[in-house]
């Protein structure tokens, strides 16, 4: 069964949102300026106003860190990476450099990389919602580059449920986590919690046709054979047909057949 995951989100609460720039003090005037200009836009002008400070200036935490920050804006990753392990070295328990440095090998799709920066990041700070949140999008994207794929969906769907703790999302703002969470569970088999995560974020979004198509088939290979003819219907109805769809209809069109003719109750 094909599965796209959502991309897991850190706008969900105000508890998740992070803001790299507010969680380093900058003593610097130099430097404050730098970070004024990164928050106009204008990473290119932060990064040439580090360069001009003397070189002994420019070797401090807060400047390496700034830089790596102003070149990840730019999409200048291999500079932002640089910058963001020297700054790693500078402050060995520095969360901001590990957690950004994350993000970075997360954009670039070295996802073993990334989980290892989260951990570290969560290794300074268990509560630190945001790494959680990218731990668990770093594992998804993972999957089936690892010897136990399955174990890294476990381990991202534990890192989803300690955003949800952490940052008190609930069913009224967190589609994406409970969505992700029943896609999750689905690809494990445990399609009984997977109806239930669906569920929870049909409670937020009731026009999400594919969210239908996905409960239709935790349904289905759970023996609900009505409840899955009925959500692969209500997916049809709203546009998503899934190439897989077909089948399923046709052994539902087959299961139905056989309790008319028999009278015999097939499923739950």
């Amino acid at each position: 069964m094909l599965i796209a995951f959502c991309a897991v989100s850190n706008a969900q609460s105000g508890k998740v949102n992070y803001d790299p720039l507010r969680s380093i003090v900058f003593t610097d005037s130099n430097l404050v300026e730098a970070v004024q200009l990164i928050r106009y836009g204008n990473p290119a002008g932060a990064i040439r106003r580090i360069n001009d400070l003397k070189k002994e200036d420019q070797r401090s935490f807060e400047a390496d860190f700034l830089l790596g920050y102003a070149y990840r804006l730019q999409g200048d990753l291999d500079e932002a990476i640089t910058y963001f392990s020297k700054a790693a070295r500078q402050q060995s328990l520095s969360l901001p450099a590990y957690f950004e440095r994350g993000n970075c090998y997360l954009i670039r799709k070295n996802f073993s990389l990334a989980v290892f920066d989260f951990d570290r990041a969560i290794l300074i700070d268990t509560t630190f919602a945001p790494a959680y949140n990218n731990r668990a999008y770093a594992r998804i994207r993972n999957y089936g580059e690892q010897k136990m794929p399955t174990q890294q969906l476990k381990f991202a769907r534990k890192d989803m449920e300690k955003v949800l703790e952490l940052a008190q999302i609930d069913s009224s703002a967190g589609f994406e986590y409970y969505y992700n969470l029943g896609l999750l569970d689905l690809y494990m088999s445990d399609y009984e919690v997977a109806i239930r995560s669906f569920d929870e974020a049909l409670k937020v979004n009731q026009k999400i046709s594919k969210l239908y198509y996905f409960r239709g088939a935790a349904y289905f290979l759970s023996k609900y054979y009505d409840k899955a003819r009925e959500d692969f219907s209500m997916a049809e109805s709203m546009g998503f047909v899934s190439s897989q769809t077909p089948e399923f209809l046709r052994v539902l069109d087959l299961i139905r057949q056989h309790e008319e003719t028999t009278g015999e109750k097939v499923g739950k």
